[in-house]
C-alpha cells in the first residue's frame, strides 16, 4: 500500500554541542541582526498598509537582540 503522506522530513539545522553559552547568544544576535535588515528590505516594497507590520516586526526583532546583546553583557569575563 502506498503511503498517503511522506514522513515528515528530519530537523536539517544541528547545532554543535559544544557551542558555549556565549557563542550561542552572539549567534543569535547575529541571526536577529540579518533578519532585521531583510525585513528593512523587504518594507520598501510593500503598500504603506504592509509597511507598518513589516516595522512591526523588526521592532521585535530589535527588542530580541537587545535582550541578547545584554544577556552576553551579563556574562562574566574570562581572563587569559
Amino acid at each position: 500500500m502506498t503511503k498517503a503522506l511522506p514522513d515528515p522530513p528530519v530537523d536539517c539545522l544541528v547545532v554543535n554541542e559544544h557551542l558555549s553559552f556565549e557563542d550561542a547568544q552572539l549567534y543569535l544576535s547575529h541571526l536577529i541582526h540579518s533578519a532585521s535588515a531583510t525585513v528593512l528590505d523587504c518594507r520598501d516594497h510593500l503598500q504603506p498598509h504592509d509597511r507598518a507590520k513589516i516595522h512591526a516586526v523588526w521592532h521585535l526583532l530589535e527588542m530580541a537582540k537587545t535582550v541578547i546583546d545584554r544577556s552576553v553583557e551579563c556574562l562574566p569575563r574570562h581572563t587569559a
